[in-house]
């Protein structure tokens, strides 16, 4: 084809034309083949249905076995109508039964060249068949624990050597208990091919579909565990695996061949009829709280008749055994039918979309069991159960409503983080707002500050260094040289006070004592050495008590003005400089020299401006300043209390 359009866009050459009409030709000649094959096909199809070969039941009867189960009754025969339920006629009865069936095949030619087979939609519970006296199957157990055929279809080709040309009889021994409708079901006998098909059909309806619904039940049963186990709060779903439990403990019964292990018939039979009541029960539940309601009255008393019910299923004589199984089967289905018009109700009223979809379901559940009770008495093998096809209804309802409930929550997550979103950034911007405000306050209070504490400094300070000054110049008539540098020493020494106590704002104390003291030993250390002075520094690796930058930076000014002191007057050899607190939380200041001393009373009182200013100093800090000095040692010790 493709060559074809190709050449429809392309200047046409008879090599062109002439392929096409050959390609033409073929599609006619096979067309013509195909016809001629099909009215073979037809004629031969007519010619085997003329010569096919038919079968036909003449007679059904039913006979209790006698003592010795292997020989076949000879009298007691009574004519039934397939399927048979033998608790119709024999009230109680547990045992084995012979049904037989006559037939006869209507076949031009020997019935040796057309093989026959027969299926049985069921056996309840165990059975034995027979072609001609001639045995073809049986089950697996006939005695407790009884092999399970009720609801397992099965064919068998019959001996084609076995075979009569008139009548023909197949027996099939039956062994059933009580209260289990006991009995054969439909019988069908046919060519293979007929009969092969039917079976495949019932198989499927019986088995697979019942299969794939347990399968479903049970993957749906887990996930909604697992949406229950990581989420607590939806106990609707908790309540649906408990259902699904249930359900497929219900299910098993139609699929298992023998029964639940160290249980025999009617312990099994028990067992079912109570996992219907409490796959009814929980179905109340997960509807309930599936809508968000409670009734706890309500939910109580249906509790206790599935305890009540149960308790008599298990206790409850064999004899009478069928009419409370009968009782609790109508109770189940009473309450499961209530509960699907109840969930109408309440979706009428929540007007929720995921409780729309379930109340739809739960009607269409509704018709299934509605149509399958009717069918429980009918007997048709052409009739379909609708139960198996719940399992995929309820699949695609359940995965919608997770979907829905899915999408609904996203969106509400997806708006709540967008509304969340905006709050950040409008909060985020608010708060850079306020924080720039508050960091403009903060520099301006500074400032303020600043200022507030340099006009004190210089009021107290300088201020007062200056006037006395100018009272000292004005009383003095004649005012020697020496005089006026201790003025302008003492006027230096407040300003260098000012602009300390400014700079200390801002300013972080050293990690430790021996990095604060550094730079002064590095440098007076070379000072040392040149004049020949030995110094000894004792500093601790860390601070007890971290003190203020403003105390680091006033013992260093007082550091500074002893040891330049020292330098300049002592004519000392050995210095030691020392830092340590003491239990009462003290931080001292200790420098120690050997030079020849000096009268301290004469010092204090006369205009010796570094010994003023570091006791000023020190005073301002609430501290005190020790001055001891002799010949031969001179001790001045600052002492700074300190607090936690």
């Amino acid at each position: 084809m493709q060559q074809s359009q190709s050449d429809r866009h392309s200047t046409s050459s008879w090599f062109t034309r002439l392929r096409f009409h050959c390609v033409v030709f073929v599609y006619i000649l096979f067309g013509l083949m195909q016809t001629a094959f099909a009215e073979t096909r037809l004629e031969i199809d007519s010619k085997n249905q003329n010569n096919h070969c038919t079968a036909q039941i003449i007679s059904t009867q039913v006979a209790k076995a006698e003592t010795d189960l292997a020989v076949v009754p000879q009298t007691g025969w009574i004519d039934v109508k397939l399927p048979d339920n033998w608790e119709n006629r024999w009230d109680n009865y547990t045992g084995s039964a012979w049904y037989k069936i006559v037939w006869r095949s209507n076949c031009s030619e020997s019935i040796n060249n057309h093989p026959f087979a027969f299926v049985v939609d069921r056996i309840n519970m165990a059975g034995i068949v027979y072609s001609n006296n001639e045995l073809i199957w049986r089950d697996a157990s006939l005695v407790e624990p009884l092999s399970r055929s009720w609801n397992k279809p099965r064919y068998w080709l019959l001996p084609s050597s076995s075979l009569k040309q008139e009548h023909n009889e197949i027996l099939v021994r039956v062994v059933g208990v009580q209260s289990q409708k006991s009995g054969l079901g439909v019988v069908k006998i046919g060519d293979v091919k007929s009969i092969t098909d039917l079976h495949k059909e019932l198989v499927f309806e019986r088995r697979t579909l019942f299969l794939i619904n347990l399968l479903i039940t049970m993957v749906l049963g887990t996930i909604g565990f697992l949406i229950w186990l990581f989420r607590r709060q939806e106990t609707a779903f908790g309540w649906f695996s408990i259902n699904s439990l249930f359900w497929s403990l219900f299910i098993c019964n139609t699929l298992l061949t023998a029964p639940f292990p160290f249980t025999d018939s009617l312990l099994h039979a028990r067992l079912n009829i109570i996992f219907l009541l409490v796959y009814a029960y929980t179905a109340c539940l997960f509807v309930w709280r599936f809508s968000h309601e409670k009734f706890k009255h309500l939910e109580k008393t249906l509790a206790t008749f599935v305890l009540l019910f149960s308790l008599a299923l298990l206790l409850t004589p064999d004899d009478h055994l069928s009419t409370v199984m009968s009782i609790a089967f109508l109770y189940s289905s009473v309450i499961y039918i209530l509960n699907c018009f109840f969930i109408q109700w309440i979706a009428y009223k929540k007007k929720k979309i995921d409780i729309y979809l379930l109340a739809a379901v739960f009607m269409l559940f509704m018709v299934i069991m509605l149509h399958d009770l009717s069918l429980m008495s009918n007997s048709n093998l052409e009739s379909i159960y609708w139960t198996p096809f719940a399992a995929p209804i309820t699949s695609l309802a359940i995965s919608f409503i997770l979907s829905w409930r899915i999408a609904r929550n996203m969106r509400h997550i997806e708006k709540f983080n967008q509304t969340l979103e905006e709050t950040v950034e409008t909060v985020t911007f608010d708060l850079e707002q306020s924080l720039a405000k508050k960091h403009h306050l903060q520099l301006e209070n500074m400032r303020l500050q600043e200022r507030l504490n340099l006009s004190h400094e210089l009021h107290d300070g300088l201020g007062g260094s200056i006037v006395r000054s100018m009272i000292l110049l004005d009383h003095a008539e004649n005012v020697e040289k020496n005089q006026v540098m201790s003025m302008f020493k003492l006027l230096r020494s407040d300003l260098r006070q000012v602009i300390d106590s400014g700079s200390s704002i801002g300013a972080k104390t050293p990690e430790s004592p021996v990095m604060w003291v550094a730079p002064l030993r590095h440098r007076f250390v070379q000072i040392f050495e040149e004049m020949e002075i030995e110094s000894t520094w004792i500093f601790s690796n860390h601070w007890n008590i971290k003190p203020p930058p403003l105390y680091c930076l006033t013992l260093s000014r007082v550091t500074e003005e002893a040891l330049t002191n020292i330098v300049k007057h002592s004519d000392a050899t050995d210095v030691e400089v020392s830092l340590f607190e003491n239990d009462q939380n003290e931080l001292i200041l200790e420098i120690k020299d050997n030079g020849h001393g000096f009268e301290v009373n004469a010092v204090e009182k006369g205009l010796h401006v570094g010994l003023q200013s570091m006791q000023v100093r020190i005073k301002r800090l609430g501290g005190e300043l020790e001055i001891t000095s002799q010949s031969g040692l001179t001790v001045i010790r600052a002492i700074l209390p300190m607090k936690e």
